[in-house]
Parts: C-alpha cells; structure tokens; sequence
C-alpha cells in the first residue's frame, strides 16, 4: 500500500513538472529589433581654386553637376552614415584627388582648395 502511494505522489509529481514546462515553454520570444530609417543627407562641393572646376562625382559616379572656380554644388539623395568620396573631373577628363568623409544627417560641406 504504501509502494503504490509513492509510486502515485512521483508521478504526480513527474506529471506537474511536465504540465509546468509544457505551459511554460522555452520563455518569452525577444522582441525584434526595428531597422534604423537612414536618415538623409546632403553634400556641398565649394570650389575654391582657379583650376578646380568640372563634373562632380560622388562614389565614382557622375552626379551631372557642373562646379566653376568659385562655385557651389549641392547633392542630394545620399544617406547619413555611409563614406562618400567625393571628385572633381574637369572637360578633359583628369581626375582632382579625392575627397572622402563619412556622411552625417544634415549638410555635409566638401572644399576644393586644390587640384
């Protein structure tokens, strides 16, 4: 009698533990994090130099964008936290030297000082 009322009291118990994990389960699921929005930036390229004048170019693209001695250019459309590199190729097709910053939100200002 007193075997099958142990054997009764750990199986009762097993069946608790169990029914306690079951319901339980593996804990909460963490919540996701949100993906940052890029915020947007933009650049402004001075010229500052009798020979610094020509297309601008951003990451090695052609922004369509002409720079004269003492001129401005603004460009738009880039990301906050990225590098950009940032030259100047005159009608010729010689490239200035590279300009590069890593962008912040806002105004980012780029000056050609020389070739």
């Amino acid at each position: 009698m007193k075997n099958r009322f142990s054997k009764k009291v750990i199986v009762s118990i097993i069946l608790i533990m169990v029914l306690g994990f079951v319901t339980a389960g593996c804990g909460t699921t963490p919540a996701p994090n949100p993906t940052p929005t890029p915020l947007p930036c933009t650049i402004t390229v001075y010229s500052q130099n009798y020979y610094c004048y020509g297309y601008v170019w951003v990451n090695g693209m052609s922004t369509g964008q002409w720079i004269d001695f003492n001129g401005a250019v603004s460009v738009t459309g880039l990301s906050a936290g990225t590098t950009a590199t940032v030259q100047i190729v005159d009608s010729s097709g010689y490239y200035s030297h590279q300009e590069i910053l890593v962008l912040s939100p806002g105004n980012n200002i780029v000056q050609f000082q020389y070739w």
